[in-house]
């Protein structure tokens, strides 16, 4: 590779390094100079006597709860931060955890999250799930290493936004009481081998040509939109990135999840061969079939100017995400994109309208949303590696322009986010 290829894509991939190092270092910034305190309305909620809170200075490191008349009625609890470690689909939640005199758990809230919010809303809105706590000691839920053998069970829809809620308040718990808890191990299940194996069959529809095999990927496009789309929900989005760069990279929970979102960045920037956007995504896959459904005479191109407007709207939605994740807005990123959309049992309406329209336009203009509205597409484009001539482009000039935007949203005093 010629030297200045090399430094542009050495460039490209920085580019992206340096801005998930700000929102990293922002977001750990906030967690140690402002934080969500336990209020006594929160706990009155399971304990209507609940008057006053008191620290505990013992182990437990929670808040003893009060009534009026001075008398120790409860006691309250909150995961953060030592249960910080334990991420959902794309972030850690702080789960309330409030028990009465006798040390019986009353009740479990999720106070705030880094999760998905809508995934985290359907964990909320369960209350079988919620309510699951409700009569054991705080012994008994300190000693639960396995979720299924203590009868709790995920949430549809949010399995592993549901099962970090339960993990964290367990491992709370046994921190307090001196054991380790829930370890941080490798967990490499079934899904996760389904993942490499999507990704794996897209690595070779991507690079081995031969037309007996090529011939099959009709096979390999349904079941991506049918397996990775809609009975998984694993694809690459916003809100997934934004999640694990706010908190962390899941690796030892969902390796395969991490394994393919590594690989549909790396793959490109080395090899220049976009495999996820072309024969790994659901929703390019599904766009691909809904070109087949009119006649190619009605197919028409987008027009210049609707180029030159419609290629500055994924770099715009990335500086959207940047203010959502900087100023902590009361967001969903999910409805951006249309990638929810495919867990159908708790897709939000903005999604559903998204993946609609995207298709609908695509009826007309071929991969229209894949080529002028996916902001996760754009950044995959971005690092991809240019087969023939490479020179700075305008796409590198936007990509020094969100980190010039990212750049400044961190070095705004952090007062200013805490109001």
């Amino acid at each position: 590779m010629p030297p200045i290829k090399a430094l542009l894509q050495i460039y490209r991939l920085a580019v992206l390094v340096a801005i998930a190092w700000l929102v990293r270092g922002h977001h750990e910034r906030l967690r140690v100079q402002g934080d969500w305190p336990l209020t006594v309305a929160e706990v009155r909620v399971f304990l209507k006597d609940a008057h006053r809170l008191r620290v505990d200075p013992g182990p437990r490191g929670g808040l003893e709860v009060l009534d009026a008349s001075g008398a120790r009625i409860g006691y309250a609890v909150r995961t953060m931060p030592d249960s910080r470690g334990i991420t959902g689909y794309s972030g850690p939640s702080d789960v309330l955890g409030v028990f009465d005199a006798g040390d019986k758990a009353v009740g479990v809230a999720i106070r705030h999250s880094y999760d998905t919010p809508s995934h985290v809303e359907d964990v909320r809105m369960d209350f079988l799930f919620m309510e699951r706590w409700n009569g054991r000691s705080w012994d008994e839920i300190a000693a639960i290493t396995d979720l299924a053998a203590a009868g709790i069970y995920g949430v549809s829809g949010a399995t592993r936004t549901s099962e970090a809620v339960a993990k964290s308040l367990s491992h709370r718990l046994a921190v307090a009481e001196g054991r380790e808890g829930l370890e941080r191990r490798l967990s490499f299940g079934w899904r996760d081998a389904a993942l490499v194996a999507f990704l794996g069959l897209g690595c070779l529809f991507a690079f081995w040509k031969a037309k007996r095999f090529q011939r099959w990927r009709w096979v390999y496009s349904v079941a991506t939109i049918a397996g990775l789309g809609l009975w998984f929900g694993d694809l690459l989005a916003q809100s997934l990135l934004a999640g694990w760069t706010e908190s962390r990279v899941p690796w030892e929970a969902t390796p395969g999840l991490v394994l393919l979102v590594a690989a549909a960045f790396l793959v490109p920037w080395s090899t220049g061969q976009p495999v996820y956007c072309q024969f790994i995504c659901p929703h390019g896959n599904l766009q691909r079939w809904a070109m087949k459904v009119l006649p190619a005479r009605w197919k028409r191109p987008l027009p210049d100017d609707g180029k030159w407007a419609a290629r500055w709207v994924p770099p715009m939605l990335l500086a959207g995400v940047l203010g959502v994740s900087f100023l902590r807005l009361d967001f969903d990123l999910a409805g951006i994109e249309p990638f929810d959309a495919y867990l159908l049992k708790s897709a939000g309406l903005a999604t559903i309208v998204v993946a609609l329209a995207g298709l609908a336009v695509s009826l007309y203009f071929p991969m229209a949303y894949c080529k002028f509205g996916c902001p996760t597409g754009w950044l995959l484009e971005f690092v991809r590696k240019r087969l023939g001539k490479d020179r700075f482009s305008e796409r590198d000039w936007i990509g020094l322009g969100l980190l010039a935007v990212a750049g400044g949203l961190y070095w705004i005093p952090v007062g200013f986010f805490l109001g």
